[in-house]
């Protein structure tokens, strides 16, 4: 990518780029036309790269296009975009697509961005982003930095803090200049000022413990809650824990119930909202899963190859056997309708109802982060499908937003407009 975003890998630019379009689809704006391509470009690839035929039909590319929200006059653009990325080809019936793998999704996102060339501000409001998901800041902790890397002019830089505000790119929380900014998916609204407090207050042993159990999680996802708070201590578990750092989820069975940890950005960092009730089910099978790995014994049912019974359980749709653990340990997720539990010749089934939030459960516990996962899960996912507790909070957030013009938008027109005359 250009400047700046040349640290980024390509997978976290595309799922910036995911989020950013699903919230400049809520928003009565033109600005941010290049992120708005790519998002929607590699959004129209992803639901065609998903049918079972890679010869699509015009009618079929209508109607999944306009499932997920992109209008019939978007469409022959998005194509030709896509065409000139090599990733499809246009018939006179229909598209073809290129062997597109999913697992590439955002890179072809990020590729078709960059292939834009997409000017500083577009690139800023990524870095924005990303930097709003490591920990809350404020426009002085960040806007000389971004204003440089970016070549930002003072009015561009003020376009980028305001512009990002009002589409929601990052939350915020204060007025005045200087306000928080931060991601809303990761810091609560009402816990963000509490947290860059915490954070910055942590001594040099607090850090280095902290980054000790964060690279644990980094590897492997989902930790047992007991074996976190015995590397951190009471105190700096109790610290992190408050401001939501770490999130907690509990398997019950009938050995009582067992705490897990897991780190809200290893799910939710790129998902605007809406999707939590998903994400906690994501959450509840990992646990299920990694209980299964580090506590059930050999009679109990013990997962001895991870990857090969999460890959089954995706792949095949069910796993089957004697076990106990079977029956007994994902009870939640019979209640939430994302597994089913029968009986069958081989004894008890564990069949998956819901794939999606196997993949995410699956890249949680192998590769100790979904987030990549969850971010292409908004494609084609209405958040007013789903009734958790943030579905009404968010529907009122996520509504289309007037958002004023930029004042760079507006002086560049005016001068198209006067040369014109």
């Amino acid at each position: 990518m250009a400047n700046g975003n040349d640290n980024l890998p390509k997978g976290i630019v595309g799922a910036w780029l995911l989020h950013h379009d699903q919230k400049l689809l809520n928003s009565k704006t033109t600005s941010f036309e290049n992120i708005a391509l790519a998002g929607r470009a590699s959004r129209l690839l992803s639901v065609v790269s998903k049918e079972d035929e890679s010869n699509v039909s015009n009618e079929r590319v209508g109607e999944l296009a306009n499932g997920i929200g992109i209008r019939r006059l978007e469409i022959k653009g998005l194509l030709s975009e896509l065409e000139e990325q090599g990733l499809v080809a246009q018939g006179k019936s229909g598209v073809t697509v290129l062997g597109v793998t999913q697992a590439r999704l955002l890179d072809h996102a990020a590729d078709i961005f960059d292939s834009q060339e997409p000017d500083g501000l577009e690139l800023a409001a990524i870095d924005l982003a990303e930097r709003g998901s490591h920990s809350p800041l404020r426009r002085s902790d960040c806007e000389e930095e971004l204003s440089d890397t970016y070549e930002l002019s003072e009015a561009e830089t003020d376009d980028l803090f305001s512009q990002s505000e009002h589409i929601g790119f990052v939350d915020y929380e204060n007025s005045g200049v200087d306000r928080l900014y931060f991601n809303g998916s990761l810091f609560k609204r009402d816990q963000a000022q509490k947290a860059k407090r915490i954070l910055e207050s942590l001594t040099a042993e607090e850090r280095e413990k902290l980054i000790h159990v964060d690279s644990l999680l980094k590897a492997q996802g989902c930790l047992l809650a007991a074996a976190v708070r015995q590397l951190l201590g009471d105190s700096l578990w109790s610290k992190m824990h408050q401001i939501g750092y770490f999130e907690v989820s509990i398997v019950s069975n009938e050995r009582g119930p067992t705490e897990f940890v897991t780190k809200p950005e290893a799910l939710t960092k790129f998902v605007p909202g809406g999707l939590a009730d998903v994400l906690d089910d994501a959450k509840a099978l990992a646990s299920s899963l990694t209980y299964g790995i580090v506590k059930s014994s050999d009679i109990r049912g013990r997962i001895k190859d991870p990857s090969a019974l999460i890959n089954a359980l995706i792949g095949r749709g069910f796993v089957e056997g004697w076990a106990p653990a079977i029956r007994q340990d994902y009870q939640i997720l019979e209640r939430r309708n994302v597994v089913q539990v029968t009986s069958s010749s081989q004894g008890h089934r564990l069949t998956l109802l819901k794939p999606e939030i196997g993949e995410m459960a699956k890249d949680l516990i192998l590769r100790g982060d979904a987030s990549g996962t969850a971010a292409e899960m908004i494609i084609g996912t209405q958040a007013a499908q789903f009734y958790g507790p943030e579905a009404a909070r968010s529907a009122e957030r996520d509504r289309k937003k007037d958002v004023p013009e930029a004042k760079t938008a507006t002086s560049r027109a005016l001068n198209i407009l006067r040369r014109a005359n």
